[in-house]
């Protein structure tokens, strides 16, 4: 970024504005008007930041709604850039300026050396801020961040995959000083959010329309909340949304969300789709799933058998078995030598899974004490790394009650 963009007509503010900072940045300083653009504030916001600036001062002669539209739409998709309004001032704007993320209102009439303070104090903040998000998106381009990366994957649809992503993300957030987010990958027909018994006001679909490009901050305001630190980046609505989403995308998404959250989970398609390569290649660990009917068997062992073809082998791999009490042919010993693999979660058939998923909430939140729970927990704890706890998932959900309560 570069400087200060003035969002005005008046060339008489423009000079003001570089004897305040006495040609110190005469080549940081640019005037931007565009009266039809002020109709359409997410177009216009697009457009002002082609200038990349660090502060933005908003007025004279701008109308007092549209400049408050301008600001709201900086605050929900550039908040990193700070913004000056400068409007004569009445008993409601000072609030009405605030909740729309303007740090600073000034009077048309404003002096020079208050102006400089004003712009002197915005940029330092707007550097300090950009520097805080380089340090922790690092500079490799990578996913650098402190977050694990957990994607779940399996070669048919009703393995049980949806339903493991949930609980582990559920199981994860129980700790309350840890924040998780899962992103739910099957673009056409992905039901993370029916199973969570959350409604995004957006989609991972909508990421494309962002003026300026994804930041760590404003992919916030596309994410839906589940508790105090539990998030979900839900599928788009309609099958037909998910050719808006392209791997790039996905490796942006992970890329931003693991600098941000401590855990990402994300939930895939059947099979395996371009998305779901992206997101494994970015991943801590990965968890691939079936059941115990030869197909899923199978079919499972073919998806660890691209992953190897493609050079995919750094993530730690997990494998979970579904229903592995069930009596369908195939022994879990039979499964693991197919897998080449271990076990290392047999989670244990039972009618309360599909039941609780129905229902909007995760087993180990519905039944905490039932031995699929247990299990489904032991794995999480395995995940996070942290001993689990002698009363095992009775201390995890009085420790989640407990926060939600405060």
């Amino acid at each position: 970024m570069s400087g200060v963009l003035l969002a005005t007509s008046s060339v008489a503010f423009e000079q003001k504005v570089r004897k305040a900072m006495r040609g110190q940045m005469d080549g940081g300083i640019t005037r931007w008007e565009n009266d039809l653009l002020l109709d359409n504030p997410h177009a216009a916001v697009k457009e002002i930041m082609e200038f990349a600036p660090d502060a933005v001062v908003l007025g004279p002669n701008i109308k007092l709604a549209e400049a408050l539209d301008l600001a709201a739409a900086f605050e929900a998709f550039h908040p990193e850039v700070e913004l000056i309004l400068v409007a004569e001032g009445n008993n409601g704007l000072f609030a009405k300026a605030m909740r729309a993320g303007i740090s600073d209102l000034l009077p048309p009439q404003v002096d020079t050396a208050q102006l400089k303070e004003s712009l002197d104090r915005a940029l330092d903040t707007a550097v300090r801020r950009r520097m805080n998000v380089m340090e922790n998106l690092g500079a490799s381009g990578g996913v650098t961040g402190r977050g694990k990366v957990i994607t779940v994957v399996a070669p048919k649809g009703g393995s049980g995959k949806t339903t493991l992503a949930t609980n582990v993300a559920v199981g994860l957030a129980m700790d309350p000083t840890d924040r998780v987010v899962i992103v739910d990958l099957d673009l056409q027909f992905g039901d993370v959010g029916d199973s969570l018994q959350i409604q995004g006001e957006h989609t991972i679909a909508d990421l494309r329309q962002v003026p300026g490009g994804l930041t760590r901050t404003n992919l916030k305001v596309f994410l839906a909340n589940r508790g105090p630190n539990l998030f979900a980046l839900c599928a788009p609505i309609g099958p037909g949304d998910a050719d808006n989403v392209t791997p790039a995308d996905v490796e942006e998404v992970v890329r931003l969300l693991s600098s941000e959250f401590d855990y990402v989970v994300i939930d895939t398609p059947a099979g395996i789709t371009d998305a779901t390569l992206t997101a494994v290649e970015f991943s801590s660990e990965i968890l691939l799933v079936c059941d115990l009917s030869v197909a899923s068997v199978r079919g499972l062992r073919k998806v660890a058998d691209v992953l190897d073809r493609l050079g995919i082998t750094e993530p730690k791999r997990r494998f979970v078995l579904n229903r592995a009490d069930s009596r369908v042919g195939v022994s879990p010993d039979e499964a693991a030598a197919v897998m080449g693999m271990p076990v290392s979660t047999a989670i244990p058939s039972t009618r309360d899974l599909p039941m609780s998923m129905n229902q909007g909430t995760p087993i180990i939140e519905a039944a905490p004490r039932l031995a699929v729970s247990r299990k489904l927990m032991s794995l999480v704890y395995s995940l996070s790394g942290k001993p689990e706890p002698a009363n095992g998932l009775k201390a995890a959900f009085s420790r989640m009650r407990s926060v939600d309560e405060a």
